[in-house]
């Protein structure tokens, strides 16, 4: 991979893309779209934006779902300096109108089936529209069923024709447009913002530059082996508002020459079936999405043994599952595994990561080559070996601060006596001789019993050793106002009898961790309720502080009380390789179309319920957009 990193993401790709040769971009749920067509449609929608007035430093939206267009829209604002704001498709219309307050925007990127919710808030800030539609890549069979779905939806009704342009027009060349040179700006300056919690906890606008989004990029390559490119291929789930899915699963994944298989939405039995059909290699994705692929019935098989390059992040991911996991790829004749990391988007994605290289149980590996990572108490002192405190990471893939109008703009950075600038990640974690780093809770999530710092990470995972258990949730509560750990289950088969379940759990509790972390109170759910990115809500757990503690509890962090692990335990026991630990995915699983055709109604009620049930793609074909010039958008 390309060692200039110091340019636009755009001409990194295009640097690596002259390296590697024309390889096959886009390909699984779409047509085949070869690496030179797509830098093409990257040129022609840039050319079209800066002939539209968008200069550098401008911000455009991008508010889609994982798919090629976002991908264009992305590397096209790259080329002219224009700064990508990138956003979750599914936030409500108030959320969006406050974005695009804080933030401004010329041109929003968005798909057709999904406009109609925020077209007032798009008129109301006066931003013009790319409309894309998932026909555009799509195989030529299957463009009606996606028009229809559309139509259904009657896109920018309310939208003035003069201010939405259709991304199939741009592409087809419909527009006569001299292509529009690079712009030369500084690549360490702000090219795209996020829009994460902060390290802080409050919801803030991330600022990245495309230095930090490519020595990412070029860092997972190091972990690579040398690979036949054109003959592997990324499964691509993780959107690029998160930023292990623009970093990692697109930039990478296009740098380094895998061809990628966008889903829009994720569906476990989907993905299965596209694991077994494309020589998928390389899959970075959260936990529960390995979770929910490992137990449907349709991962097993030798398809398994092209499983090369596997992370999980974003959330934590147990030992035992990772053991089951990369058994049945090795049942398989895999040689590949699954490797946990972690990382955030004020460092533009993964930090850390166990690699086949170094790797550690239990750890979340060692840090990317030229990222420091330490340990601090609270007073900013590095702590010794195996001591818990606050992980906080130094390196090039930093961010450049939070969007002024957030907070100030260095809010969760600081700076030591050096100059040099850390992130204050808000988790907590350690690190052992060796130095890998292990992760033990977010710092918030930190529980205090009598004045002891209780960890819900060690003690999920010492519940988990059961095998009935499927998910588990420790949080602070609270009997007659005095605070106590309560730690909800899930587990993997239902039981006539949920209070004997309580009962041994709080038993096997007491004989294996310290009297403070024994769980008080012990509850059985059926599901946990879930955040967006399908982390489980643990704040909708926790119990609100009663009133009387309002203003004399203390601050769970002290310096002066962080305990030793005298024994850290590197090795934990193996489980039975029959024991799957099930944990519950994303919201609402959907039936697979790949194998059975849906009607066209279907396809209509489905995409209208946030493009869920998207048919898979057949045999392939090489395609390109089709030129479709007769529909127009109405005033």
């Amino acid at each position: 991979m390309e060692t200039t990193l110091n340019q636009s993401c755009y001409e990194y790709l295009v640097q690596n893309s002259n390296r590697i040769g024309d390889f096959v971009a886009l390909t699984g749920t779409c047509g085949n779209v070869r690496i030179s067509r797509f830098i093409k449609d990257v040129d022609l929608v840039a050319a079209y934006l800066s002939a539209a007035g968008v200069k550098q430093g401008d911000v455009c939206t991008i508010f889609m779902p994982t798919c090629g267009q976002a991908f264009v829209a992305f590397y096209a604002l790259s080329k002219i300096g224009a700064i990508a704001n990138i956003v979750h498709p599914l936030l409500p219309p108030e959320a969006i109108d406050r974005i695009l307050t804080n933030v401004g925007s010329k041109f929003v990127f968005v798909l057709d089936m999904l406009i109609s919710p925020y077209e007032s808030v798009i008129k109301k800030h006066r931003c013009h529209v790319i409309l894309c539609s998932l026909a555009d890549y799509a195989k030529l069979s299957e463009r009606p069923l996606y028009k229809l779905a559309a139509i259904s939806k009657r896109p920018a009704k309310t939208l003035k024709k003069s201010t939405v342009i259709r991304y199939i027009d741009i592409v087809n060349e419909l527009y006569k447009i001299e292509d529009v040179s690079v712009c030369k700006c500084d690549a360490k300056e702000t090219s795209v913002y996020l829009h994460g919690g902060g390290t802080t906890g409050k919801s803030k606008t991330i600022m990245l530059s495309a230095f930090a989004i490519n020595s990412v990029a070029f860092k997972i390559n190091e972990l690579d082996v040398p690979h036949e490119v054109g003959r592997e291929l990324s499964l691509v789930v993780l959107p690029i508002f998160h930023a292990f899915g623009l970093a990692v699963a697109m930039h990478f994944s296009l740098c380094a020459g895998y061809g990628c298989i966008t889903m829009h939405e994720f569906n476990a039995k989907k993905a299965n079936d596209l694991i077994k059909k494309y020589p998928v290699a390389f899959i970075v994705g959260v936990p529960n999405m390995f979770k929910k692929m490992h137990q449907e019935a349709n991962f097993k098989g030798p398809h398994l043994r092209r499983l090369r390059l596997l992370f999980s992040g974003g959330d934590t991911v147990s030992e035992s599952f990772v053991d089951v996991f990369n058994a049945t790829l090795a049942e398989y004749g895999g040689m590949g595994r699954l490797m946990r990391g972690y990382g955030l988007t004020e460092v533009a994605s993964v930090c850390c990561v166990n690699n086949y290289n170094a790797y550690r149980e239990n750890s979340i590996g060692m840090p990317l080559k030229g990222l420091e990572i330490e340990i601090w108490d609270e007073n900013q002192n590095s702590l010794s070996r195996n001591t818990i405190g606050e992980i906080v990471v130094s390196g090039d893939t930093m961010m450049n601060g939070y969007f002024q109008d957030d907070a100030v703009q260095d809010d969760g950075i600081y700076t030591d006596e050096n100059g040099k600038k850390w992130i204050m990640t808000g988790d907590l974690g350690y690190k052992d001789k060796d130095g890998f780093i292990f992760f033990t809770g977010r710092k918030k999530r930190m529980i205090v019993i009598s004045g002891y710092n209780v960890y819900p990470y060690n003690i999920e995972s010492e519940v988990l050793k059961l095998k009935y258990i499927s998910e588990a949730c420790a949080v602070q509560g609270y009997v007659d106002e005095k605070p106590i750990v309560k730690l909800y289950v899930t587990l993997r088969e239902p039981v006539a009898n949920t209070k004997k379940i309580e009962e041994e759990i709080r038993d096997y509790c007491e004989k294996t961790l310290d009297k403070f972390s024994v769980p008080r109170k012990v509850v059985v759910l059926d599901a946990f309720p879930r955040t967006k990115m399908a982390k489980i809500d643990f704040l909708k757990l926790t119990d609100p502080v009663p009133q009387s503690n309002m203003r004399t509890q203390r601050d769970p962090i002290d310096p002066n009380e962080q305990r030793e692990l005298k024994n850290p335990r590197d090795n934990r026991q193996k489980k039975s390789l029959e024991v799957l630990e099930a944990g519950e995915g994303f919201d609402d699983e959907i039936k697979s179309t790949e194998i059975e055709q849906e009607t066209e109604e279907t396809v209509v009620e489905d995409v209208a319920q946030t493009v869920e049930n998207m048919p898979e793609s057949g045999d392939l074909q090489e395609t390109e957009p089709v030129s479709e010039t007769k529909e127009t958008t109405e005033e």
